[in-house]
């Protein structure tokens, strides 16, 4: 309805125009009419008295001709009748040499005379009399007065022009609410179904202009788009199953390449295992110390090969209350024996009654054995890892804007005193598979896997080293409840 409103109001000052200019071409036009026929009218009258006075002049003499014009005089306020004696300059003065010469001959003149009372016109016919000229009828009548007909004009065309504009309003509005209204319609409801993720949505086309040929190519572009549509669903299931046949292809190579440093993780309980059952043989006084000690790294060897299978699987941590200091206690001691073989003495500081945490405890020790392990193989033999446990308030790092809310958190710091690493291999330190070691010693996960461990479990880890300082690496942890 909006955009027929519009289109009438475009269209009415047009109209309105036209109207008006015809109201004014009539008002002239009847002007003009008005004037001619007063003229026509005046020159009639004026020729019937020449006549009558010119045959009365004949008869009875010119005063008896010209006391016929006495009662004439106050017929009507609107007409003034003179006689015009052309043998009297006076009484001829009004009339110019031309006008005098012309009804002299006996010719019909007529005229305007602008400066006498109010512009009347002038009509004056020749008097004839035994065959000459003796005079003229002057009748002047005043302009007929137009207001009166130009007020009904305006009137009639003021009722015309509303008439019309609200004969125009209507049909524009029927009309175009029928034409372009009703389409207009149907696509904007068209386009919202579109908009609300519809594609099927439809208009049919009612008409066969421009309106109808934008509803099929509309439509037509609907069954394109839902033909996109289409393909797009077909390509985007098929590039998510070919993601979870990456993913799940990746993460077998990790695995496959996890396995290799099974057989290092499992040599050392291994070596214990077969070591205590030497002593068994040899002293059986120390049997059952001995044996517990077997079941302790056989109980070990099946943590690594379960993590081993979690990893596989990426299941989510089994969290639970656990306390800090213990779980570092329990990893230095399960690699006390492979420390020992390379001569390195570990210690662990902690003046922390206990550390607790939300965690899951095996995870924690991988993440651990990991950098303790890292620790011993950069040490070089009779030297020290130094194991330390502290408290401390801090802020997780973070690259937004924003600034992180510090927290409080348990530390755990593992410092070697090896050759250090330099700024470039620092930098990569927890990129997965990056080791420099020999093929064959590491995957480059220890620390790669430990990281992710620890960012599960809310916390972050750090690395600081120089070349012949040796390397200092933390992890932190949020405190729990224990």
């Amino acid at each position: 309805m909006k955009l027929a409103l519009k289109l009438a109001l475009a269209i009415l000052p047009g109209a309105l125009a036209v109207i008006a200019a015809a109201a004014v071409l009539d008002l002239k036009r009847d002007s003009a009419d008005f004037e001619a026929d007063q003229r026509s009218d005046d020159l009639a009258i004026a020729r019937v008295l020449a006549d009558t006075v010119g045959r009365t002049w004949e008869d009875g003499g010119k005063e008896r001709a010209l006391a016929l014009l006495e009662p004439t005089r106050g017929l009507a306020p609107r007409f003034h009748i003179h006689w015009v004696d052309l043998a009297d300059a006076d009484r001829a003065s009004t009339l110019s040499p031309h006008e005098r010469a012309a009804i002299a001959r006996g010719e019909e003149v007529l005229w305007h005379h602008d400066s006498d009372t109010r512009g009347w016109f002038h009509a004056l016919s020749p008097v004839r009399a035994h065959g000459n000229v003796v005079g003229a009828i002057d009748l002047s009548e005043a302009p007929t007065d137009l207001r009166a007909h130009v007020r009904g004009t305006i009137r009639a065309t003021l009722l015309t022009v509303l008439a019309l504009s609200a004969t125009m309003v209507l049909v524009t509005l029927l009309v175009g609410a029928w034409v372009v209204g009703r389409p207009v319609t149907e696509l904007i409801a068209q386009a919202r179904r579109v908009a609300s993720g519809d594609l099927r949505a439809r208009s049919v086309p009612h008409q066969r202009d421009e309106l109808g040929e934008l509803t099929r190519e509309l439509n037509g572009m609907l069954d394109r788009l839902e033909a996109a549509a289409a393909e797009v669903r077909a390509s985007t299931q098929q590039r998510f199953a070919a993601l979870d046949q990456l993913r799940h292809a990746e993460r077998l190579t990790t695995v496959g390449r996890l396995a290799t440093s099974v057989a290092h993780e499992l040599g050392t309980p291994l070596n214990v295992v077969a070591g205590r059952a030497r002593l068994i043989v040899e002293d059986d006084r120390e049997a059952t110390k001995h044996a517990e000690i077997i079941i302790d790294q056989s109980t070990r060897m099946t943590k690594i090969i379960r993590q081993l299978l979690d990893y596989a699987r990426r299941q989510p941590p089994q969290k639970a209350p656990q306390d800090l200091g213990r779980l570092a206690g329990e990893v230095l001691t399960l690699l006390e024996t492979l420390a020992s073989k390379n001569g390195i003495l570990l210690r662990l500081a902690s003046d922390l009654p206990e550390a607790p945490v939300i965690a899951d405890a095996t995870q924690i020790q991988q993440a651990l054995t990991n950098l303790v392990v890292n620790a011993i193989q950069a040490s070089a033999r009779g030297g020290t890892v130094d194991v330390t446990l502290r408290a401390t308030r801090a802020a997780p790092p973070s690259f937004s804007a924003e600034s992180p809310q510090e927290g409080d958190y348990y530390v755990v710091t593992v410092q070697d005193h090896g050759h250090g690493m330099p700024s470039d291999v620092l930098a990569r330190a927890f990129e997965p598979f990056f080791t420099t070691k020999p093929v064959g010693e590491s995957t480059g996960l220890g620390l790669s896997v430990a990281n992710d461990i620890i960012e599960e479990h809310a916390g972050w880890m750090s690395a600081q080293s120089e070349p012949g300082h040796g390397s200092q690496l933390s992890l932190t942890l949020p405190r729990g409840n224990g």
